[in-house]
């Protein structure tokens, strides 16, 4: 045998006893066993950001918020468990952000745009005068306690409809002179959305559209050009719904003549399913103000919890 080929042989070998004990972690990464999507959408939901530290540490973290404790289990089961008490809805157990929607909807008549601590804390001074420092989950249950506790707050499980329109609006300027793709800007739903009589996307929940594509005004007279799209917008039990511009918001927004509608040319699909881009090209460097307005629409039929209003 060579000594080049012996040499091969050591660093194989050397490779293999440094990444063994690291397997199992990657490989249940890669196969989507730990749910890293879920854990991102808690991120979110409770401090607005996703970080950037590595999993067992945001595990911890999270855990943290929510328990004041490490929970038992694999690294697996324990994202699990943030995930379904955060968002998982069943006829007997409401979920923790669908049992605090509901709260804060029915104190306020809205739902808040910030982080869930943020909202949480502004709720309990508001209810009691301070804030309770402990674990996230026993706080909710406690808001609810001091609230709602006793009324009738019947949940329902309905259909989406694709022809569901919503109107937002936008919490941040867009300008094509300096916004950036991929950029994020976040919105406001105005108004309740309904299915019949279930409320299903509170008045006051936030979302993001993204900024997929921008072109600057050109010193030949060429016009700015805006592309955005829409993520998913979250309902009240927490379950997420794909939204668009498409046939009937882009009607609703031309015959209201909204701001932003009056300047959609055109919707084409992107290649990731339930993002629409509207395109956007009056003036000279376009300039999309904050506090504008304008439709979008439920793209997907899909099944979610909703309180039902009398």
């Amino acid at each position: 045998m060579s000594l080049k080929m012996k040499n091969i042989i050591v660093l194989i070998i050397v490779f293999s006893i440094i990444l063994t004990p690291l397997m199992p972690f990657y490989q249940l990464q890669a196969a989507g066993i730990i749910p890293l999507d879920g854990l991102a959408e808690a991120e979110k939901l409770l401090y607005g950001s996703v970080s950037n530290e590595p999993i067992l540490d945001r595990v911890a973290a999270v855990e943290q918020s929510l328990y004041q404790s490490k929970q038992s289990g694999s690294i697996v089961q324990r994202t699990e468990k943030i995930i379904a008490d955060l968002f998982e809805t069943t006829e007997k157990s409401p979920s923790l952000v669908f049992l605090f929607n509901t709260v804060e909807w029915a104190v306020s008549g809205e739902i808040g745009s910030l982080n869930l601590l943020q909202r949480i804390s502004n709720l309990e001074k508001m209810i009691s005068g301070e804030v309770n420092e402990g674990p996230l989950k026993e706080r909710i249950k406690e808001i609810h306690q001091l609230t709602i506790s006793g009324r009738e707050m019947p949940v329902k499980l309905v259909e989406s409809r694709t022809d569901q329109l919503i109107r937002i609006a936008l919490q941040e300027e867009i300008n094509s002179n300096t916004a950036s793709r991929g950029e994020k800007v976040a919105y406001q739903v105005v108004e309740d959305i309904k299915i019949d009589d279930t409320l299903i996307i509170p008045a006051g929940t936030t979302g993001q559209l993204e900024v997929t594509e921008i072109k600057e005004a050109g010193k030949m007279g060429q016009d700015g050009d805006i592309k955005i799209g829409f993520p998913k917008l979250t309902t009240i039990d927490g379950t997420s719904l794909e939204v668009a511009i498409e046939e009937e918001a882009q009607e609703e927004n031309e015959s209201q003549k909204l701001a932003i509608g009056a300047s959609v040319l055109g919707t084409a699909l992107l290649g990731l399913p339930g993002v629409v881009v509207g395109y956007f090209v009056e003036g000279e460097d376009e300039t999309i103000p904050a506090g504008s307005e304008l439709y979008i629409q439920v793209t997907e039929r899909k099944k979610v919890r909703g309180l039902v209003l009398e």
